[in-house]
């Protein structure tokens, strides 16, 4: 990830409102660096070790709150936005992490291709979620690994 879209932070759904215990970081942290580029190059740079690098790409995730995947709408909208990839999660652990002054790597399986056509008889479904996280797994396991041990 290179940078996010916080849909739900839009709506005032952020994990930092509330009283701001200073200790842990500043009212008000910059998001504009929220991801750390040398940790993804990096990340880049084991994934070419690894063999792995043809699926690793770089891009804007887009948060929505879920429990359900996007509208055809919704996904020309957000494409719209700007962003390449969209999941339910990730962004509010990003937003805190940053605010307690740590560096973020953000990495995201795209499991999915949105559907833009009206006409489509494609669905998505969990099950094809799933499938193709098994099928990532192991290399994922291994990147993460060997991020870890560099860092």
């Amino acid at each position: 990830m290179k940078d996010h879209i916080n849909i739900p932070g839009f709506a005032g759904q952020n994990p930092l409102c509330g009283p701001n215990d200073e200790r842990f970081g500043v009212r008000f942290p910059c998001m504009s660096d929220a991801y750390d580029k040398d940790l993804a190059q990096l990340a880049r740079q084991i994934a070419e070790e690894q063999g792995c690098a043809e699926f690793l790409q770089q891009g804007v995730y887009c948060m929505l709150a879920g429990p359900t995947y996007e509208t055809i709408a919704e996904c020309k909208l957000l494409q719209l936005l700007g962003a390449d990839a969209v999941g339910m999660s990730t962004v509010p652990e990003v937003v805190v992490a940053r605010h307690c002054g740590l560096r973020v790597f953000g990495l995201s399986l795209i499991t999915n291709k949105v559907v833009l056509d009206y006409s489509s008889e494609e669905r998505t479904n969990h099950e094809e979620v799933l499938e193709t996280t098994r099928m990532r797994t192991e290399d994922l396991q291994r990147l993460v690994c060997h991020l870890i041990e560099k860092i």
